[in-house]
């Protein structure tokens, strides 16, 4: 007879032979029935394991990615647990290696089709057909009301901090680039430092109390469950910290494909939400924050390219093509 979970490459094997108890690994062998990749990213890979008694996800996180506050993550992702918006996390390893936890089945609609980019000026984009019959709003408008209760996580980082860690390990890294490309990339982040500050000083203002923020909420990070009553969870949260309330919201409206009526629905239910529970100072400066929160998640995204161009340099040309797709949406 079989077994799929034997047949996983040699490497992923060998970790989750150590890592995984005798007795868990033998019942997942016997009971997997096929074994498939959901994704191979760069800190983490995750295979789906179909199985007799439910279907569930292995993941195991890259050894390269101790940048990630596993504990805080597991805890973050137990949290969002208790408030109903994430997958069951069935067990962890001791080292925080491997993660088992429930597959979420989208039956009627991958919530990944919602994935777009634009940056706060081209919200007037119509959304296409296949998505269309989907009342995205509400959904969404749900999960930032659970979002914006669960308990603040210990470790606190400012947008203002993100940038200034950002900056730090690129500066860091100048001196050992030789691609032109990569010096002229980072040329063009170091003439927007007067603009970012800007925005840095918008989203300061309008900031009561930092909240639990995942701080990667695009559409390929959340799920459409199946399960009645039809709501979104949320995937991976290596990211997320106590942060601006805004930086959520400003990912979810810059990488969802969102009509300008649905977008304005959105944003007017979520900053109510968070004022209300005493996160921002006002509707009106929130609203006239978030163009900045939309452009911080851009330059997030495009420092982010060029630290991994730097990093992982046989995929450099991959990332510094990121770096322009992303710097392009930052608005000025």
């Amino acid at each position: 007879m079989s077994q799929p979970l034997l047949s996983l490459p040699i490497d992923v094997l060998n970790i989750i032979n150590k890592a995984i108890p005798t007795t868990l690994f033998q019942q997942l062998a016997t009971q997997c029935t096929a074994v498939s990749f959901l994704n191979t990213g760069i800190s983490n890979v995750n295979i789906k394991l179909s199985c007799e008694d439910g279907d569930k996800v292995l993941r195991v996180n890259q050894p390269h990615s101790n940048w990630c506050d596993r504990a805080l993550e597991v805890e973050c992702w137990q949290a969002a647990i208790v408030a109903n918006i994430a997958p069951a996390l069935i067990w962890v390893s001791d080292d925080k290696q491997v993660y088992l936890s429930e597959f979420i089945d989208q039956p009627e609609t991958d919530w990944s089709i919602f994935a777009s980019m634009r940056s706060h000026l081209s919200l007037g984009q119509s959304t296409n057909q296949s998505i269309a019959a989907v009342d995205a709003v509400p959904l969404l408008s749900a999960l930032f009301c659970k979002l914006s209760v669960l308990p603040v996580p210990e470790k606190s980082i400012t947008v203002s901090e993100q940038w200034q860690q950002y900056a730090y390990q690129l500066d860091s890294l100048t001196g050992s680039q030789t691609d032109p490309k990569w010096h002229d990339a980072r040329q063009q982040l170091l003439r927007l430092n007067g603009l970012v500050r800007h925005w840095l000083s918008q989203l300061e203002a309008c900031v009561l109390l930092p909240t639990f923020c995942h701080r990667d909420l695009t559409p390929h990070n959340l799920l459409l469950s199946g399960r009645a009553p039809q709501q979104l969870l949320c995937i991976d949260y290596e990211y997320a910290v106590a942060s601006h309330p805004l930086f959520d919201l400003a990912s979810v409206v810059a990488s969802h494909q969102l009509s300008t009526k649905q977008a304005n629905q959105l944003i007017d239910n979520v900053i109510m939400q968070y004022c209300q529970v005493a996160s921002l100072t006002d509707v009106s400066a929130a609203k006239a924050a978030l163009p900045a929160a939309i452009n911080c998640f851009w330059l997030f995204s495009a420092m982010w390219a060029l630290l991994m161009a730097a990093k992982e340099p046989q995929k450099s040309t991959q990332y510094l093509q990121y770096f322009t797709k992303y710097f392009t949406l930052i608005t000025c």
